[in-house]
């Protein structure tokens, strides 16, 4: 038998979801602190993806300039692959910008 996916409403998405902020009512601080750390490589994976594109480069374009292979790049921006530091460092590089790390 087939399934067939129905949208949801917005009323309930809504309904079904719940906040941040009540999510971490229930977590340890290493749990929090996991889930801040999976946000901030979540940010610079979009960031790293906004200035690719700002650029009007495709994936491969900047793999090339960076000396990287293609899958590289995609697995980075889709999330699947963790970046080294000197990958990141080879990608900022082919775009002109400059690798910035703060320490909290």
């Amino acid at each position: 038998m087939r399934e067939y996916k129905t949208k949801l409403s917005l009323k309930e998405i809504k309904k079904r979801t719940i906040s941040l902020k009540e999510l971490k009512k229930g977590l340890t601080s290493k749990q929090k602190q996991i889930i801040e750390e999976e946000k901030r490589y979540y940010q610079m994976v979009v960031a790293l993806r906004t200035a690719r594109k700002e650029q009007g480069l495709t994936q491969e374009a900047l793999a090339k300039k960076a000396k990287l292979p293609r899958t590289t790049v995609t697995k980075i921006e889709s999330g699947s692959r963790n970046a080294t530091l000197e990958t990141l460092m080879s990608l900022a590089g082919a775009m002109g910008k400059r690798l910035e790390i703060k320490v909290a």
